[in-house]
């Protein structure tokens, strides 16, 4: 079984966490470095995908798509050369990520910054 593609971005939430979060099924996970929250995002996705699996349902069908807030965070965000294949040999998954690396929370973007007058 092979999911064709799981996109991730991913961008600092603070001076020690990272976040990574999946487009196509709006799933997250956090880690000190940026790897640690991409590592962590697959493991999530991979247990579900074993789980909906075994119990008939197409995997990660529980999960919506992330606001577009995200993709088109995503889609200005520096792209890694290479594509990412995870492949868990004891389930029979397999994933393609691409992932994207924003430079901060898309959310924090979209917020107007303050204006000082004094």
């Amino acid at each position: 079984m092979a999911l064709a593609r799981l996109s991730i971005l991913v961008f600092p939430e603070t001076g020690k966490t990272w976040t990574a979060r999946s487009l196509e099924h709006d799933l997250a996970a956090a880690g000190r470095t940026a790897g640690a929250a991409i590592d962590t995002l697959v493991k999530i996705a991979q247990a579900h995908i074993v789980f909906d699996t075994r119990h008939g349902h197409e995997p990660l069908s529980a999960f919506r798509a992330a606001p577009q807030l995200y993709w088109n965070a995503f889609a200005r965000s520096e792209k890694t050369s290479q594509l990412m294949e995870v492949r868990r040999e004891e389930s029979g998954t397999q994933l393609q990520c691409f992932v994207g690396i924003a430079p901060q929370n898309p959310i924090l973007s979209s917020v107007p910054r303050p204006i000082r007058i004094a």
